[in-house]
């Protein structure tokens, strides 16, 4: 099932071992610290504005560090 949706999505399933959540969105970014989200993850502020929308997890599942996506 996993695998159609993806396929729908145009996407690859995700890796079976990968645990904690790996795309959210929302008008507060989570904690540092904050456990659930596996690293690599994106944050979407759905408030943010340019430069301050997307965000990146680059801590792991048990210690979130989220920092903001630059384009230089």
């Amino acid at each position: 099932m996993l695998e159609r949706i993806a396929s729908l999505l145009k996407i690859q399933p995700p890796a079976p071992a990968v645990s904690g959540l790996l795309m959210v969105s929302g008008t507060t970014l989570p904690t540092d610290g904050d456990a659930g989200y596996a690293t690599g993850c994106l944050f979407q502020k759905t408030d943010g504005g340019d430069g301050s929308a997307l965000y990146v997890n680059e801590g792991d599942e048990t210690s979130a560090d989220f920092n903001l996506i630059t384009v230089a």
